[in-house]
């Protein structure tokens, strides 16, 4: 039998571990991400950092509030990103990404999901999701296409701040929506790795992506180990197989404990 003793120190000790726990799943009110994107050069399996070419910034700025007359505490969120490219990267364009939606105790859930192409309007995209009535709606080169029963389907914004939601495990698989297509993308890790950026070390976990049938699809996500699981570099390839690095340049999030 547990003594008294014990067994108060037993629950002292779980409400310390469970109150870290709802701490580490909060995401602040009001913060942004930037980070930098770089030509990455290998040669013969050797990476060349130094030859590294800046060529663009993403911009994420991340903003929740109450919902309006709702009785219930949920909370809406608002994510606005922004792609602003130089260099070879012109050639894809700038673009701007916005997702709205409700924030749960598992992850964002997206109800309307916006792309404009500065470059070439015509391909931008407008998705809206009602939930209740699983109907997913995507309005695209002026043409509206609806699916229905697609489950808990995610954004890119969204897909990108998920892992802070989801305890650290060895294998991950989600489902997205890209343009008019649904995707899923399968993680696994690699290792837990420290790596330095601007002379800032990081603590992470180092995981291998990859959409299934989808040529030059692999990629690597470096995901803070503190605080908030956020990425702290993604290393992926566009067509043609030119290789980036998106590294963090700044953020007001706390990340370090």
């Amino acid at each position: 039998m547990i003594s008294k003793y014990k067994l108060a120190r037993f629950l002292l000790v779980l409400c310390v571990i469970s109150n870290g726990l709802l701490a580490s799943n909060k995401l602040p009110e009001d913060f942004f991400i930037n980070y930098e994107l770089f030509q990455f050069i290998k040669l013969r399996n050797v990476d060349i950092e130094k030859t590294q070419i800046l060529s663009g910034e993403i911009n994420l700025k991340f903003k929740s509030k109450s919902k309006s007359k709702s009785k219930s505490k949920s909370k809406i969120y608002n994510i606005n990103i922004q792609l602003l490219t130089k260099k070879f990267l012109k050639l894809y364009g700038d673009k701007t990404l916005k997702s709205e939606g409700l924030i749960t105790k598992k992850g964002l859930l997206f109800e309307t999901f916006q792309v404009k192409d500065l470059k070439k309007p015509k391909k931008n995209i407008l998705v809206v999701f009602d939930r209740k009535k699983d109907n997913l709606k995507v309005d695209y080169k002026k043409q509206t296409t609806e699916k229905k029963f697609v489950g808990n389907l995610l954004d890119i914004p969204t897909l990108f701040l998920q892992f802070h939601f989801e305890e650290s495990k060895p294998k991950y698989t989600f489902d997205f929506i890209e343009g008019k297509k649904i995707r899923r993308v399968e993680y696994k890790k690699i290792k837990d790795e420290k790596i330095t950026i601007n002379g800032n070390v990081y603590l992470t976990e180092l995981y291998e992506g990859i959409v299934p049938l989808v040529k030059n699809s692999e990629h690597f996500i470096w995901l803070s180990k503190e605080n908030y699981r956020i990425p702290i570099k993604i290393r992926f390839k566009l067509k043609g197989g030119l290789m980036i690095d998106q590294k963090i340049k700044k953020t007001n999030l706390v990340l370090k404990n």
